[in-house]
């Protein structure tokens, strides 16, 4: 039953988006931005949209001679050559949108993650934009959809302050949107997007709204041993489902390649330490963190951190990972024997699950089929999102 309802859900969602259905009817699905503490006008300008698992926003976004607000970033786009420039006083990036690459021109350096066109309009990926840029980001989840929140230095607010002070603001945003577009058709809010020129582009749901058993799971890798994380992100990108990897200051160190690959693929970085003391992990934390922020230009405050000491370190402002149970596999382990074993442990009365694994080769290879029987049972993977953490 579960499966032929994911299958309907399916259905209606490409019956949308082929129809073309407004927006007053989607809005449960809009998708806002704010930069800093400011939230955007809601236009076809700065509403963002998804891509083979990838989240896009218009270059214009982190330019604030469009938006008003200074992240210190300017932009530019060639339509003739079909380059899109971000740049700074130090730093530069160019999209290629013929050859689909992106690179810096100073250092001749090719990155991670490329732009696309939607109605003629070039879309930048903003995990790989704050990484080189030194920003950060988070999607927050409302009632009337989701909100892009692209954060600078001059950030004040939490993002749940945020929310709560611009609840009006929200409101205003999405009814002055509906009137206006009351007879034109939604720009494509549903993620991911439908695009006829990427015809292998997989159509997913990922909040199914038919089926209200599909309980909400959050999957994390610690990534101490990290001998099997470029095949789980080939697995999880296969199937464009998102986890959250944790690192300490030596992994980022080590796998420097495979965090712009985790970052620029949409996924969340969170930070490792098993300290004797609390005041140790806090020390640990803080290092990760500044070397998270040499290695690919961003922050985090989200970590893993012993059960003991989670109270203590959330006061001082990390967002602790909150672990339904440890799916760390054991040696040889039978794909099947595994699953079910982890099946059993995390079925009970619970709103939401939160699965830690490693990422060693063992995880690789039963992660697959851990992914099929989560699905088969009514977890649903979903995005990790600060918020809900």
């Amino acid at each position: 039953m579960k499966r032929w309802k994911r299958s309907a859900a399916l259905v209606l969602v490409l019956t949308m988006l082929v129809t073309l259905l407004n927006t007053a009817q989607a809005a449960g699905n809009i998708y806002l931005t704010a930069v800093n503490e400011n939230l955007l006008e809601l236009t076809s300008d700065t509403m963002p949209t998804w891509s083979n698992g990838v989240l896009y926003v218009p270059y214009t976004v982190f330019d604030g001679s469009y938006t008003g607000i200074n992240l210190g970033i300017s932009s530019s786009y060639s339509r003739d050559e079909g380059t899109v420039t971000l740049y700074t006083l130090q730093q530069m990036v160019v999209f290629d949108l013929n050859r689909g690459t992106c690179y810096n021109p100073l250092t001749e350096q090719t990155l991670s993650g490329r732009a696309i066109l939607r109605n003629g309009r070039p879309y930048v990926p903003v995990a790989s934009v704050c990484s080189f840029f030194g920003l950060s980001y988070s999607v927050i989840d409302i009632d009337e959809g989701y909100i892009v929140r692209i954060k600078g230095s001059g950030v004040v607010l939490s993002d749940y302050s945020f929310v709560d002070s611009a609840q009006n603001s929200i409101r205003n945003r999405i009814r002055d949107y509906n009137q206006a577009n009351q007879s034109q058709p939604t720009p494509g809010v549903l993620p991911p997007t439908y695009n006829p020129e990427e015809p292998d582009t997989e159509i997913t749901v990922p909040d199914d709204p038919v089926d209200t058993d599909i309980i909400p799971t959050y999957l994390a890798f610690s990534c101490e041993d990290s001998q099997g994380l470029s095949e789980i992100l080939d697995t999880l990108d296969s199937r464009n489902q998102r986890a959250i990897f944790f690192f300490d200051a030596q992994g980022l160190e080590r796998q420097d390649d495979l965090i712009f690959r985790i970052l620029g693929s949409g996924y969340s970085i969170g930070l490792i330490a098993q300290g004797r003391s609390t005041s140790a992990t806090n020390r640990l934390l803080e290092e990760a963190n500044q070397t998270l922020s040499q290695v690919a230009y961003t922050r985090t405050s989200v970590v893993l951190v012993p059960e003991s000491q989670r109270e203590e370190l959330e006061a001082e402002g990390w967002i602790c990972w909150d672990e339904t149970a440890s799916a760390v596999p054991t040696q040889g382990v039978g794909t099947n024997t595994y699953a079910n074993q982890v099946i059993k442990r995390i079925s009970g009365n619970h709103t939401r699950v939160y699965l830690t694994l490693d990422a060693s080769s063992e995880t690789a290879r039963v992660l697959p089929t851990l992914l099929r029987r989560l699905a088969e049972e009514g977890y649903g993977v979903s995005v990790p999102l600060e918020t809900r953490l």
